[in-house]
């Protein structure tokens, strides 16, 4: 091969490594672009929801009302009234603040399940966010100018390194995170109602069922059909 054929052939391969790469840096981060805007107005409903939930696992201000009550009731039913005077059947009784003590809190299960499952939830929509920043700083890092030479050198090396530490696998792993969030928060739901109303909470429920039903057609549907177009990243993890 002459020269000029030879830099025409580094030109073409440096060419085509370009547009290969470059395509698959501007996908990956067209899509943490797309996850990053749904990360953070789901954790945002999200915040709004476990600002109240996290209020059933403490004990209500009142208790501590009913209680003095409770004492002073108990105080005044002690008392007898024999004209003139006012005695208490309860010798020794000495009404102090420190007797006041209500029972012992403990949480509904209920609660308890509502808050675990939203928690979560807003633990693995704030992960997928997070580690959809750090990809987008690797494929900025992973980003070469120019056609020439060293450049396509440069270009292919990065690219062995995007495969080799299988950043595309952690891209597909993200979607699946705010999945599993959504999951999470849809059940929560179902938790909530179903302790405040039952007939809100069996058509709810309905609803929700049928969209976990879909969710998992859609995903297992490519594993039995070759031709079947619902690929997705918790299909191929199935």
């Amino acid at each position: 091969f002459t020269k000029d054929q030879k830099e025409t052939a580094w030109m073409e391969a440096a060419e085509a490594v370009k547009i290969y790469h470059d395509g698959l840096v501007r996908r990956w981060k067209e899509e943490m672009d797309t996850l990053l805007v749904y990360a953070g107005l789901f954790s945002a409903v999200l915040t709004a929801f476990n600002v109240q939930s996290y209020q059933l696992l403490q004990p209500v201000s009142t208790d501590s009302t009913v209680a003095l009550l409770r004492e002073i009731s108990a105080q005044l039913g002690s008392f007898t009234v024999s004209p003139p005077f006012v005695n208490s059947t309860r010798q020794g009784t000495i009404f102090t603040g420190n007797s006041i003590q209500p029972p012992p809190f403990r949480a509904p299960t209920s609660a308890v399940w509502l808050n675990t499952l939203w928690f979560s939830s807003l633990v693995f929509s704030l992960a997928s966010a997070s580690i959809a920043l750090l990809v987008k700083q690797w494929l900025h890092e992973a980003t070469v100018q120019g056609t020439s030479r060293d450049s396509a050198r440069l270009r292919q090396y990065r690219l062995n390194g995007l495969v080799k530490w299988r950043i595309g696998t952690i891209v597909a792993l993200l979607p699946i995170l705010l999945q599993v969030a959504s999951v999470l928060f849809l059940a929560g739901i179902m938790v909530l109602l179903w302790t405040l109303h039952a007939a809100v909470a069996a058509i709810t429920s309905s609803l929700i069922a049928a969209l976990f039903a879909f969710f998992f057609a859609v995903t297992v549907l490519p594993v039995f059909t070759s031709g079947c177009a619902y690929r997705s990243p918790a299909s191929f993890a199935v």
